[in-house]
């Protein structure tokens, strides 16, 4: 995962195991953006110190090489259907998963009043509903991952996976409303980052 902060920017990379989801590997790197960030464009900012990163582990740790990346952002679940997850799993040839907290909206995929009557019908843990694009095609779903937790997140397909397959790793990641590998690693760069900041 990668978080940005105001004094600074932190990349955080996690490997758990799926079994346990205990943390068998993580990484952190202050890093230097070479561009803003624009919606609809993540993958462009943050991708080249994702794959930056992999390489480093794969050079340095292979036996914890991931075998499936899940990413703080939208896979197909993008207006050119086409967002972080796919162009991280392209580029690193990896299988990968986009998972966001909140709904990319755009045309004929809006948080409106349907969209909230449907968040409202998830019951229980594994509850699920498809996102459409004007289109009608399928580019994602909102699943409730805990009991516990009143809002989902949006999971898409970024690469070599199916959405089926990528709602079941991420509600098996769930030990609360964010998958432990988005949520760990956004934990872990802002414990980097107040670091830091407490030093200077």
């Amino acid at each position: 995962g990668i978080n940005c902060e105001s004094s600074g920017i932190n990349a955080e990379y996690g490997v758990l195991d799926l079994e346990t989801l205990g943390t068998v590997l993580s990484e952190s790197k202050m890093i230097s953006m070479t561009c803003e960030y624009i919606p609809g464009y993540l993958a462009f900012r943050e991708t080249p110190h994702i794959a930056e990163m992999l390489r480093s582990v794969k050079r340095h740790s292979p036996l914890f090489y991931p075998h499936v990346l899940m990413v703080d952002g939208n896979g197909r679940l993008h207006r050119k259907e086409f967002g972080m997850a796919c162009q991280t799993g392209v580029t690193c040839d990896i299988p990968c998963i986009g998972v966001a907290k909140n709904l990319f909206q755009m045309e004929g995929c809006l948080r409106d009043e349907s969209h909230k009557d449907a968040i409202n019908q998830l019951k229980e843990a594994g509850d699920t509903f498809l996102i459409r694009n004007i289109d009608n095609t399928v580019i994602g779903c909102a699943l409730k991952s805990t009991t516990a937790s009143s809002k989902p997140v949006y999971v898409s397909e970024g690469h070599r996976v199916s959405l089926q397959t990528a709602c079941e790793v991420v509600r098996r990641c769930c030990r609360y409303r964010v998958p432990e590998p988005v949520r760990l690693a956004d934990i872990t760069s802002r414990e980097v980052l107040r670091k830091i900041d407490g030093n200077l």
